[in-house]
């Protein structure tokens, strides 16, 4: 892109998404280097421009990578060149700091001690920046601006005249590279681009930040040659589609043709008047660069198709001198000889990089815009590289992984024959049809499905079996008053979120549901449950009905499906769902007790002397011990085994002379408003005999109980032996409690509300949350997702949020790492990297998020992960967090803590394919990366008020 006239300064404004990081000033000097290269090879001087303010974070990092491989591009193919480096630093309010040097590798060393700090507001100094780069570089300038923010001092006069005034002296040109605005494309502020591009013969290029190193492509280009190497032969400035000419009298080596904006089409017609077929170096929607080489003297025409403004620029290069010779004997063996004006110019064959006397191989896996490995790992060869893809791929045209279909033939698959397959990127996923149980691996026949249990009796699936219940007698009891529709107190908000089976309610609050609309923050919760429709009578059987929950003036705004059956005593029982969230309840209506008796499940409601009234009932078949049947409660933490007082009472036994083996381990309840007797056993595998089995999708809780019975004389007549069972749906917490030696993270948290909390974190291998990584060490492929999670266990974890504030990695243990990736930023996720999602942030007391595994490009070995975390009160505090907009900013001023994951180390490429089976390759896993050792996982948390 340089001519005769060309500028030799090199000007990069950064600027990206504004952030509040607080970092010190850097104050400038000037330092120069001589050396000993021949005037012949003087180069173009190189300069930057750089926007330090918070918003460039992202962006630092991005160029410090490119402009690494720039600069040793430019020396390899260009050694003897002799080039000042300025860089200008710009902060807001303040500007203007230079750096100048000779030394290359100073001048890399200014931008690792670059920083982002302050800020705050979209626009910069832009203007300002420019006029001090303008008049701290050489004449005859190249001017390359890089942001995301529109000008801020646009509108001053006189610094633009003084700006146009020094591009007019210094024959300076300005190309901008935008990577996002402030507002829109024909707002002033950024107008003033254009409006600068065009005098100066620059671009506009509105770039994203992943495509820094294609503009840079130009760059090597132009600055791999000496300044008197290439000619302007057309610069114009359009609004809309042109056609242009151009003539050739000069012998060239190669036309540049570099546009900006969108275009819709571009053609090349040479003086053959035959299309030239240029090679396309960049093609991209915010521009394009092409090439010809060997032009032909004479006439030639380019057409341009477009309806945006744009630019359009063709610049004839010359041989550099540097890569002349007399003999082609003198050219590397990897170089190629061509004669040009009775000398013969050396050039580096692909794949190797030089000045044609020195070739050096192009490690194609050092810079990922090198290679089209996509999915797979990048192995370089000499003057090439190869692509090893990874379980689920196979190898594609031009060196590429493509996902292998596996759904394309069932030899490919291990899905059961019901099953259908679904093919995924890397992998496939298998799914039973409906009414069909089974993970798509293992299907079997949903009988429960069939009606097999008729509409009287409960259908519980248990494993591959079934069994019919009757839920008049196999149901839990609420007698909690604050459910009736006339508690319009509201302290201690409930929910019934972990309202999982059949129920009955008792007591003065009511024993059925309300079946008409029931006002807002009644039964002490926020959006109040009632029924949609009328309760069955006992002939009815089992019936479904809606539940409603009330809010926002919508008396059905939330509903779930409710079964109801009418049992013998006049009570209904209620097969309830888990409610959406917090807060919202089931409410009973208390004008229910009117017209029923308030029996307890061991009594029944019979009309004896005029009147109905609570009778024991009749067990005629309790005889023994071994007539028993004790119901079976399964709680969250706890499972509760239940005897009935009438039964007992029916073999003469009294609950105090019970005597339970091992009492020590359970909690007994007496509780004479139910009439039971009850044994609470944690639901903790191996503590106490507890046992624990898994399927696929639920976890099996089994405990065995001894119990003796004292008779008059303190002897022991009989003996008791009673086994309970819970099935619980696999989530989160239970596939962790399930997995033999899970890698998991523990914190102990005290309040004075809620009493004490543990918080738990560990990582999964799929979005289930339900297969964690087990030992002490993960191989995972890059680009393999990983998801994490964290939830809270306690008395009431459902009155906090958990909120993940920022999450971020770095390839050191230091959270202050000045080389940060962040992941998810003011509790949003990061819109610079498509494969974070964020499933569950802030809206109950659990969260999660995804990613795609990575490395850090350059020599790290490691990578850490820190998330800053807090607990957010939701009783007096909205925890979700707001992502909408382009800019989502945190305005939360709560303390939070930090967990630390890690270190993840880098494997050797043949052990990240190692074909001896693992617990990894048990769970699908494909990883080049591996957590050594313990993880090391700090959780802490900070609990937040409503008061700020």
């Amino acid at each position: 892109m340089l001519m005769h006239m060309l500028p030799a300064l090199l000007i990069l404004f950064l600027a990206s998404d504004r952030s509040h990081a607080q970092t010190s000033y850097v104050t400038g000097y000037t330092s120069k280097v001589s050396t000993g290269s021949s005037p012949s090879a003087i180069s173009s001087s190189l300069t930057y421009l750089v926007d330090t303010t918070g918003s460039m974070y992202d962006d630092l990092q991005q160029l410090k990578l490119v402009n690494n491989w720039l600069l040793d591009r430019i020396t390899a193919r260009f050694p003897y060149g002799v080039r000042q480096y300025t860089m200008v630093e710009f902060n807001d309010p303040t500007f203007g700091q230079v750096k100048v040097t000779y030394s290359m590798d100073e001048f890399k060393a200014f931008f690792n001690n670059l920083y982002a700090y302050d800020g705050g507001d979209c626009p910069e100094l832009a203007m300002n920046g420019l006029k001090v780069a303008l008049e701290n570089s050489p004449p005859k300038s190249f001017i390359l601006v890089l942001t995301d923010a529109s000008a801020k001092d646009y509108t001053n006069t006189a610094l633009l005249n003084n700006i146009y005034s020094l591009i007019n002296t210094k024959q300076s040109q300005v190309v901008f590279l935008i990577t996002g605005l402030c507002w829109g494309l024909d707002d002033p502020a950024f107008l003033i681009y254009r409006d600068i591009a065009s005098k100066s013969s620059g671009h506009v290029f509105q770039i994203g930040l992943s495509d820094l190193n294609k503009v840079f492509n130009y760059l090597d280009f132009t600055l791999s040659r000496p300044a008197n190497n290439t000619e302007r032969l057309l610069y114009r400035y359009y609004n809309g589609s042109h056609t242009d000419n151009f003539s050739i009298s000069t012998n060239y080596t190669t036309l540049l043709f570099i546009t900006d904006g969108p275009i819709t089409s571009i053609r090349i017609i040479g003086p053959d008047l035959k299309d030239s077929n240029p090679k396309a170096i960049v093609s991209e929607t915010w521009g394009s660069m092409y090439q010809v080489n060997n032009p032909a003297k004479g006439k030639w025409t380019i057409s341009v198709n477009s309806s945006s403004p744009h630019a359009i620029q063709v610049d004839g290069l010359t041989v550099t001198n540097t890569s002349l010779t007399a003999r082609c004997s003198n050219c590397h063996p990897n170089a190629t000889c061509e004669a040009y004006l009775g000398l013969f110019q050396c050039s580096c064959k692909d794949g190797y990089i030089g000045d044609g006397f020195s070739c050096l191989d192009i490690d194609e896996c050092a810079y990922s815009w090198l290679n089209n490995c996509t999915y797979g790992y990048c192995v370089n060869t000499i003057g090439s590289y190869d692509c090893v893809c990874p379980v689920g791929y196979t190898k594609g045209a031009g060196n590429t992984c493509v996902d292998i279909n596996e759904c394309s033939s069932p030899d490919l698959n291990k899905c059961h024959p019901l099953a259908t397959c679904f093919n995924n990127v890397g992998s496939y996923s298998c799914v039973c049809p409906p009414g069909v149980l089974g993970n798509g691996f293992y299907c079997e026949i949903d009988q429960c499905a069939r009606g097999v249990c008729g509409s009287n009796l409960d259908c519980i699936k248990n494993g591959g079996s079934y069994y019919c219940s009757d839920p008049c007698g196999n149901h839990t009891v609420l007698n909690e008053p604050w459910r009736s529709t006339a508690n319009a107190q509201y302290v201690d908000v409930k929910c019934d979120y972990d309202k999982v089976g059949w129920y009955r309610f008792i007591g003065n609050g009511g024993i059925r549901m309300p079946e008409s609309c029931v006002p807002m923050l009644r039964c002490n919760t926020h959006a109040p449950m009632w029924l949609d429709g009328s309760h069955p009578i006992p002939t009815d059987g089992i019936v479904s009905r809606q539940a409603c929950a009330h809010w926002s003036g919508d008396c059905c705004l939330w509903s779930s499906t409710v079964q109801i059956k009418a049992c013998p005593g006049g009570y209904h029982v209620y097969k309830l769902n888990r409610t959406q969230g917090c807060s919202l309840s089931y409410c009973t209506d208390p004008t229910s007790l009117n017209d029923a008796c308030l029996c307890t499940d061991d009594e029944e409601c019979r009309f004896v002397s005029g009147s109905y009234g609570c009778y024991c009932k009749e067990n005629r078949t309790i005889t023994a011990l071994s007539d028993l049947r004790p119901t079976v409660n399964c709680g969250t933490q706890k499972l509760k085994t239940t005897f009935r007082k009438c039964q007992l009472r029916a073999l003469k036994v009294d609950v105090k002379d019970i005597i339970l083996a091992d009492s020590s381990c359970f909690d007994v309840l007496n509780d004479n408003n139910t009439n039971t007797y009850s044994v609470l056993s944690p639901l903790q595998a191996g503590n106490c005999g507890m046992k624990l089995k898994t399927n696929s999708t639920h976890a099996f809780y089994t405990k065995s109980f001894d119990f003796t019975f004292l008779l008059n004389g303190m002897i022991i007549r009989d003996k008791l032996t009673t086994t309970s069972t819970c099935i619980y749906p696999l989530d989160m917490r239970l596939s962790l409690n399930a997995a033999l030696n899970p890698i998991i993270s523990t914190t102990y948290i005290n309040t004075t509300d809620t009493g004490n909390f543990t918080a738990h974190m560990s990582v999964y291998n799929s979005s289930s949350y339900t297969y964690p990584y087990q030992g002490v060490s993960v191989d995972i492929l890059t680009k393999t997702l990983i998801y994490i999670g964290v939830f809270l266990d306690g008395p009431d974890p459902s009155l906090y949020a958990l909120v993940l504030k920022n999450c971020y990695a770095t390839p050191s243990s230091n959270p202050d790492d000045p080389m940060k990736y962040y992941i998810i930023q003011n509790s949003c996720p990061s819109k610079r990297d498509g494969t974070v999602s964020v499933a569950e942030n802030g809206l109950s007391s659990q969260a999660k998020f995804s990613l795609q595994m990575f490395a850090f490009a350059g020599n790290y070995n490691q990578v850490y992960m820190h998330c800053e975390i807090y607990a957010c009160d939701t009783s007096t505090t909205i925890c979700a967090p707001s992502c909408s907009g382009s800019r989502a900013l945190d305005v939360t001023t709560q303390t939070t803590y930090s967990v630390k994951l890690g270190p993840f180390t880098k494997l050797d490429p043949a052990a990240a394919y190692d074909p001896a089976p693992s617990v990894a390759a048990a769970y699908g896993t494909r990883a080049s990366w591996m957590v050594t050792g313990t993880m090391l996982m700090f959780l802490s948390i900070v609990f937040v008020s409503g008061k700020q």
